[in-house]
C-alpha cells in the first residue's frame, strides 16, 4: 500500500514536459498566425492604395506617370497616393484659375505647363489652399496641410528639373509654411481661486 501511494504521489515529469512543449508550440503558432495576418493586411492595403492611385492617374496629365514610376523604389504606395491627390489638387487649381490652362482638359496638359509658372503662381496656390470649394464641399488647409502639399509639389518639380525636362523650379523658391504651436491658455490668479473654491465646495461639478 505504501509503495502504491508513493507511485500515485510521484510527479509526472514527462507529462509536465509534454504540456510545456505543447504550450510553447501553441505560442509559436499564434505568433506565426499574427505575423501572417499583419502581412496579409499590409499587402491588402498596398494593393488598395495602388488601385486608388491608378484611378487618380487617369485624371492627370500623361507625363505624371513618369514621375510616379521614378519614385516607386524609395516611396510607399501610401506616400505615392498622397502625392497623387496633392498634384491633382494643384492641376485642378491651374485649370480653374489660369486662363491658358482653362482652355484644355487637365489630361491634355503638356509638361511645358510647369515652365509657364513662376514663384508668384505657387504662392497664390498656397493662398488658395486656405479655403476653396469643390463639388459643393468646402476644403480648408492649415499650415500643416499647406506644408505637405508644397512638399509634394517640390518633389514633383524637382524630379523633372533634375531630369532636365523643364528649365525652371519655382516650387523650391517658396519657403515651406512654418508650423505654429497652439497657444497654451493659462488661468489668471482670480480664475484659479474660483476653480479651487468650486472643487472644495463641489459646486458646478458633474
Amino acid at each position: 500500500d505504501q509503495q502504491r501511494n508513493a507511485r500515485r504521489q510521484r510527479p509526472n515529469v514527462y507529462g509536465g514536459a509534454k504540456s510545456s512543449d505543447r504550450l510553447e508550440t501553441n505560442n509559436m503558432n499564434n505568433n506565426i498566425n499574427n505575423k501572417n495576418n499583419n502581412q496579409n493586411y499590409h499587402d491588402q492595403q498596398n494593393i488598395h492604395n495602388v488601385q486608388k492611385m491608378r484611378a487618380v492617374l487617369e485624371t492627370l496629365p500623361p507625363f505624371c506617370r513618369q514621375f510616379f514610376r521614378g519614385i516607386t523604389e524609395y516611396t510607399s504606395a501610401r506616400t505615392r497616393l498622397a502625392y497623387a491627390y496633392d498634384i491633382r489638387t494643384f492641376f485642378e487649381y491651374l485649370h480653374d484659375s489660369n486662363p491658358q490652362c482653362a482652355k484644355m482638359e487637365i489630361t491634355a496638359f503638356p509638361l511645358s505647363v510647369l515652365d509657364m509658372l513662376a514663384r508668384e503662381d505657387i504662392e497664390e496656390y498656397l493662398e488658395y489652399l486656405s479655403y476653396y470649394e469643390k463639388d459643393g464641399k468646402i476644403y480648408t488647409n492649415d499650415e500643416r496641410g499647406k506644408k505637405r502639399k508644397l512638399a509634394s509639389l517640390r518633389s514633383f518639380y524637382s524630379y523633372f528639373f533634375k531630369a532636365e525636362m523643364i528649365t525652371k523650379n519655382p516650387a523650391v523658391l517658396v519657403p515651406l509654411p512654418k508650423l505654429h504651436e497652439k497657444e497654451i491658455v493659462r488661468l489668471d490668479a482670480d480664475e484659479v481661486a474660483v476653480l479651487l473654491d468650486q472643487v472644495e465646495e463641489g459646486a458646478n461639478l458633474t
